[in-house]
Order: structure tokens, then C-alpha cells, then sequence
């Protein structure tokens, strides 16, 4: 069972309806408001964070757990450079859930959504015998149209936001939703194409090129490659590129721009490094990696996939 194609089979089979501005397979859905205009759109957007999958309650607290549950919804709102305007939490608690446990996790979730002004606005609690369960929906707005997977264009400078790489060292915890630099982004420049790193660059670049009909030319000697990449290659022998493009949880923002654009931003925040990773080509959903020696290789398999057991 293979995410992708568990989403593309959904996308293909899923109804139409006049009032859904953007549906299945971008990062947020959009519908158009009963009797408003085009530029009054509610983006929508639903995930869940399982215990032992996502967080560890064995190592992590519950406030972690809660608070990475509603950051990984809010990065889908910075993927739609949008600004988001209300959540809404639903968790399965294991049986053995006391109320300093209940409390310790709605803190961690309040924490999230707190540092965006998010309202938490409401939700659902459940017991059963099974691990911790965190659903989280959010509501997004924008004034300006939703940024999507899709527009990317031939030509385009391709980059990212932060370094990649050894998330699971802790950052996977501990990160940051991009929505502030997201918004100045779209304010600054055109952007065609953006989604937000989750599942690796390797899984997450051909996602955005096959929504657009182009394809990508990465230079890895252009990859930032974070710290903790480097540690666990001390570790297991993968190379650090290696984990900068096939850990996930970065939780970056993966965009394409105009080149002349693109070249603007190599100081555009002072905390957060933008680098242009390599370059959007014509050839639809041909992916390749140029190494240090200036050969182009296939395009590296890798990313998270879902496999129905522990993490």
C-alpha cells in the first residue's frame, strides 16, 4: 500500500462540485464561500499524528505531541502561503490517560496554534484501548490567490527554505511552521509553485512536478544539508545527502520562482537560509540529480512511506 498511490486513485475518483476552488492533492482544499466572489475562499485542511508513528509517548511528553500534531497542519498552511484563521482537535486518548496527561497535551497544542493567533475553536475526546490518536483540521484565509503544487514553469529557479537532513534527531518535534516567511515571500515575488517538505525532498519534488507537467534538475552540491544530517551519517554510513533527501519531517518549504526572482533572496531573512536547490526543465516528470562531478543520476527513490507498523 503506497501513499501515493492510495492519493492518486482518491484524486481520481472523488466527485466534482462547482463550488471546490482547489480538491484532492494539493497541501489545503479550497472552497468558495455560499455567495461570495472568487477571492473569498475557506482553505481546509485535515491530518492526524499517531503515537509511535509521529511522536513517541515512551520518550516524548504529550505537550510534544500536541504540539507537533497542530504544527504539522499549520505547515500546509504555510505550503498555501495562507494565514491560518481557526483549528479544530480531535484525539483518540488511550485508556490509561489521566487528566494531568489530557492537560499537558491540550498545552502542547495550545502552544502551537497560540504563536500563529490561532483560535482552537472546538474538537472531539474519545477512549479506547489503543495508542494516542491527534486529528487536527484548520481553516485558512488569504487575500491574494492560494499558492498551489501545480504552477510550476519550465525555467524556474527551484528552492528551499532552511537545511534538510536529521530531523529525527529532534527537530521533528520542535520545528517552526513557516507561515511568516511564506506570507513575505508571496508579497515580494511571484511565486508559480510551493508545497512544504514532510515527506522528503526525494518524495515531495516529484509530487510537485508531476501537479505541474514539468520535471527537475537538482545540483546536490546545492542541497543545504543541516547539521544533524551530517551527525547521523556518522552513525548509520548514509551519505548526508542522503538523509537531507530522504529523512522528511524538514517541515521547509519547497518553491518555483522566476530565476531572476529566485536570485534576489539569497539574504531575504536573516535567520532563515534560502537556497535555490536547482532548476525546473520541460521533460514532464523527469527528475535527475547532477553529483559533484557534473554527472546527472536518476532522480534518488527515498522519502517517508507509510508502512502500517512502529516508527
Amino acid at each position: 500500500m503506497k501513499e501515493n498511490d492510495i492519493l492518486d486513485w482518491i484524486a481520481r475518483t472523488a466527485r466534482r462540485y462547482p463550488g471546490v476552488h482547489i480538491g484532492v492533492g494539493d497541501d489545503m482544499a479550497a472552497i468558495k464561500l455560499p455567495g461570495g466572489d472568487c477571492s473569498q475562499l475557506a482553505l481546509l485542511k485535515i491530518d492526524q499524528a499517531l503515537d509511535q508513528v509521529h511522536f513517541d509517548l515512551r520518550q516524548h511528553s504529550a505537550a510534544a505531541a500536541g504540539k507537533k500534531a497542530v504544527n504539522r497542519c499549520l505547515s500546509d498552511c504555510a505550503a498555501m502561503a495562507c494565514t491560518p484563521a481557526a483549528i479544530l482537535i480531535s484525539v483518540a486518548l488511550p485508556q490509561s490517560t489521566d487528566t494531568a496527561m489530557m492537560q499537558d497535551l491540550f498545552n502542547g497544542c495550545q502552544t502551537a496554534a497560540s504563536a500563529f493567533h490561532c483560535p482552537i475553536v472546538g474538537g472531539d475526546t474519545a477512549v479506547w484501548n489503543q495508542r494516542l490518536v491527534i486529528t487536527v483540521a484548520a481553516l485558512g484565509v488569504s487575500s491574494r490567490p492560494p499558492i498551489r503544487r501545480s504552477g510550476a514553469r519550465a525555467g524556474d529557479a527551484l528552492c528551499v527554505t532552511g537545511k534538510l537532513g536529521g530531523s529525527i534527531l529532534g527537530r521533528h518535534l520542535t520545528f517552526t511552521p513557516r507561515i511568516a516567511l511564506a506570507e513575505r515571500l508571496a508579497g515580494a515575488i511571484h511565486i508559480h509553485a510551493m508545497m512544504d517538505i514532510s515527506d522528503g525532498l526525494a518524495k515531495d519534488l516529484p509530487r510537485m512536478m508531476i501537479a505541474s507537467g514539468t520535471g527537475a534538475d537538482v545540483d546536490a552540491s546545492w542541497v543545504p544539508v543541516h547539521e544533524e544530517a551530517r551527525i547521523l551519517q556518522q552513525r548509520d554510513q548514509q551519505s548526508a545527502l542522503y538523509h537531507a533527501l530522504c529523512d522528511g519531517e524538514d517541515y521547509e518549504l519547497l518553491f518555483a520562482a522566476d530565476s531572476d526572482d529566485a536570485r534576489q533572496l539569497a539574504h531575504f531573512d536573516k535567520d532563515i537560509p534560502i537556497t535555490i536547490i536547482g532548476r525546473v526543465t520541460a521533460a514532464a516528470g523527469e527528475l535527475t540529480l547532477t553529483d559533484q562531478q557534473g554527472n546527472r543520476q536518476p532522480w534518488p527513490e527515498g522519502g517517508w512511506e507509510y508502512s502500517g507498523g512502529d516508527a
